[in-house]
């Protein structure tokens, strides 16, 4: 674990001194072109174009918004690389990643408002929406980015407009819709890993009054992780014909989007858009750091160190000494350094593991969604309405020690089905515009996280211990925003939104019999009961807005607001029982910013100050296999900005930084225990950069990307124990690409994760049940070739 810490401390030093020459490059030249060349295509022009955004529910530039707004259009995505949602973090300032599941599902982080739970009875503090319909689920969160038209990432709470409340912000996605000219594209990429990625999508008119689109994605990828167990162990028995554990790191999608648009008369539309997903995994991909609980007088875990920082190789430390964790009668590991049953990764943070249980094909996400969108223009007024379904559904299996050890495993299901709906006016005079509505939100989600254990394993030998929970929320609010012209300078905000929600949980602990190595099945007829719960966490809830915006010229926007942001309360469904409810979050912010143009629209210059104020922060803690929400009072203050410029004819340069001190007080980290602490994937300070210079090549044109992200050291628990630090880290890509003179094709040459970090990005201690953290890593290097042929 030295050489690993080293080595990490290393790519820090190596991320610092990237990021200060990006910020050198940016330094040296300040400007920025807003506008595409009227006509043709000007493949040397900045590729910074002025975006349409609809962040507040009507369509506007992204500079004329008085938000904290960070959008990408489709052609800078292409730019940047970007495949899924997460790619987008390494791009937008304060906003981090906080993740589960080895990588394998994420959820964003936005000036510190996460909560990294698992579980899909929770709902993130960031919501994350596609075409303005909401995706309940976290596991929704991580899709594949195909026929885009853009991404907007909103932050500090968005309770006043969007359907569903969400102090920390959230993040909508805009697909291409149908078009009235015939167009589409076809697009492959075969990369390193043997990923194959196909994309295509064609448009156009179907009759007068009806225009289609249809698109469809498809994603494989080899598994990175190399399973020595498989390479050269025994099969482990418990396993039987199904042989020892395999291979990891993979991917297999597939996704598909129709959409059809039918003309309601003159004055409307209405979209019906179909959506199908389904993705195949392997087992987590993490790594194994042996770590060591250390206890108070009482027994309490009050920190957690690294094994190999322990020349005495304790099960547990306790004043000092030596205690027994294994429940072996043996207070000593069998190596300095090693887990309980003397295991170490094989190779550290590299490609190498060593897992008696591991599938290529253990994990399981499928979703599907249908919505119909109505637009209705009356003479003073329009009317948009929503109706979105969706269902998503998952199998999680994993090798909970990690190890070869036939110990436990570990497994996650769920299934979410939701329904809503939204009715939305707004109009305008010369003096005032104005926006309001009602919001309906249903939600079923049936739940299931469970442990199994082999007959040698001394912890819950040859059973299974499961936790059931069915959720069902409903919520029902109305809403309004005006915003109403003082002077021809000055804009006075405000908007609210009143909600009621319901929610109900029907729970059971159940531990029966573990017959199936590779499933854990629950044995409701012969399994023992030992825990119910039926428990209510009703709701009257509101958020509301005030804010000042002043734009004494078009180049110029200044604005303070105050919103106050609220969340609702759930449940905890912990392993092995504990069913009880939290209390919603109230965020109030205060946030002041500015969005500046110069030298004749050629330079752009964002930024924003914030601070907020919690109350009842829900705070998820993880321990030992167990994940539970705790009410706490927090404060966060921060600053971010971003700066995009055109240095000169085909030189683009982007630059963003952010700082934020979060902290959330007195959280509980043991009995008696209260500790100021960091929430979890929280990164102190962040930078990015890009440079991009183009030329023309011929009949065509030739550019080429060098693009990195920094992020300082962040916590993977809430508890901010020693060992559960993240160092800093530096991530780096590059591309080059060519077009021709038509924009009919483009080919791109890429490499992500430039100089090969080995960056943690997700942790689970479970020290006091293994004596080891698991940890993923960030993917290798990685290159590849993109053909795109647009027609």
């Amino acid at each position: 674990m030295q050489n690993k810490t080293s080595s990490l401390r290393k790519m820090a030093g190596k991320g610092c001194l990237a990021i200060s020459m990006l910020s050198l490059s940016v330094a040296s030249a300040l400007s920025h072109a807003e506008e595409a060349a009227a006509e043709g295509v000007d493949f040397n022009a900045s590729v910074f174009e002025k975006i349409t955004v609809t962040s507040q529910k009507r369509e506007q530039f992204l500079d004329d918004v008085s938000i904290a707004v960070t959008a990408f259009s489709a052609p800078q995505m292409e730019m940047y690389g970007i495949e899924d949602s997460i790619d987008l973090i390494d791009f937008a300032p304060n906003v981090s990643r906080a993740g589960d599941l080895g990588g394998q599902r994420s959820i964003f982080n936005i000036r510190g408002v996460v909560q990294n739970d698992y579980a899909d009875i929770a709902e993130a503090p960031v919501a994350v929406y596609v075409d303005g319909g909401y995706l309940a689920s976290t596991q929704a969160q991580t899709f594949g980015m195909f026929d885009i038209q853009r991404v907007e990432i909103l932050k500090g709470p968005q309770g006043t407009l969007f359907g569903r409340n969400a102090t920390g912000g959230l993040v909508n996605t805009i697909t291409a819709k149908p078009t009235e000219y015939t167009e589409g594209y076809a697009e492959f990429t075969a990369a390193r890993f043997g990923q194959l990625r196909f994309e295509t999508a064609i448009s156009g008119e179907l009759s007068d009054s009806v225009r289609g689109r249809f698109a469809l994605m498809t994603n494989k990828m080899d598994n990175i992780l190399d399973n020595i167990y498989e390479d050269g162990a025994d099969p482990d028995p418990r396993l039987g014909s199904v042989g020892g554990g395999q291979d990891g790191y993979n991917d297999d999608t597939k996704a598909i989007r129709a959409q059809l648009e039918f003309d309601l008369g003159e004055d409307g539309t209405a979209l019906l858009a179909g959506n199908w997903s389904d993705t195949v995994k392997s087992e987590g991909p993490y790594q194994v750091v042996n770590t060591t609980e250390i206890l108070d007088a009482n027994g309490n875990v009050i920190d957690v160190i690294f094994a190999a920082d322990d020349p005495m190789g304790c099960d547990r430390i306790q004043g000092g000494n030596c205690v027994d964790g294994n429940f072996d009668g043996n207070p000593f590991r069998p190596g300095v350094g090693t887990d309980f049953n003397g295991n170490i990764d094989p190779d550290g943070s590299g490609v190498q593991v060593n897992k008696d249980f591991a599938f290529d094909d253990q994990n399981k996400f499928d979703s599907k969604g249908l919505m119909l969108t109505i637009d209705y223009f009356f003479e003073n007024m329009d009317f948009v309405s929503v109706t979105d379904y969706k269902k998503f559904t998952r199998t999680v299996g994993l090798d909970s020690d990690q190890t070869a050890s036939p110990e436990l495993i570990f497994q996650s299901d769920g299934e979410t089905t939701q329904l809503s709906q939204e009715f939305r006016f707004s109009g305008s005079t010369d003096n005032y515009k104005w926006v309001g509505g009602l919001f309906y939100l249903g939600i079923e989600t049936d739940y299931l996280q469970g442990l199994a254990a082999s007959p040698t394993a001394g912890f819950l030998a040859g059973e299974e211990a499961n936790t059931i929970a069915n959720i069902d929320t409903d919520s029902y609010s109305i809403f309004g925003q005006i915003d109403y012209n003082l002077t021809d300078e000055l804009v006075l905000v405000a908007g609210a939104r009143l909600v009621q929600e319901d929610k109900a949980l029907e729970g059971r602990v159940i531990q029966n019999a573990n017959t199936n190595d590779r499933l854990v099945e629950v044995d409701y007829a012969n399994g023992t009961l030992l825990e119910t719960a039926n428990l209510e966490n009703n709701q009257d809830l509101w958020s509301a807005k005030v804010q000042l915006d002043y734009s004494p010229n078009d180049d110029a926007l200044y604005y303070f607001g105050i919103n106050r942001g609220v969340k609702a309360g759930s449940f905890n469904a912990p392993l092995f029982g504990g069913y009880s409810s939290y209390d919603p979050e109230v965020l109030l912010s205060y946030e002041a910013g500015a969005k500046l143009t110069f030298m004749e629209g050629k330079m752009q210059f964002n930024s924003s100050v914030f601070y907020y104020d919690y109350s009842d922060y829900q705070s998820f803690s993880w321990v030992n296999n167990a994940g539970v929400v705790f009410n706490e009072e927090a404060t966060f203050t921060g600053a971010e900005i971003e700066i995009f410029l055109n240095a000169a004819k085909g030189l683009d340069i982007m630059f963003n930084a952010s700082y934020i001190d979060a902290v959330v007080e007195d959280l509980q980290v043991a009995d008696g225990d209260f500790r100021d602490t960091t929430p979890p994937y929280t990164p102190e300070y962040q930078a990015s950069g890009m440079i991009r210079y183009s030329w023309s090549v011929g009949e065509g044109n030739m550019a080429a990307v060098l693009s990195g992200s920094y992020q300082s050291e962040t916590f993977h628990n809430a508890r901010n124990f020693t060992a559960h630090k993240l160092d800093s880290q530096f991530k780096a890509n590059a591309n080059l690409t060519w077009k021709d003179s038509e924009d009919m094709w483009n080919v791109v040459v890429y490499v992500d994760n430039l100089t090969d970090e080995d960056d943690g990005i997700i942790g689970f201690d479970v020290s006091g049940f293994y004596g080891n953290t698991q940890i993923a890593y960030t993917k290798p290097r990685t290159y590849g070739i993109t053909v795109r042929r647009n027609f």
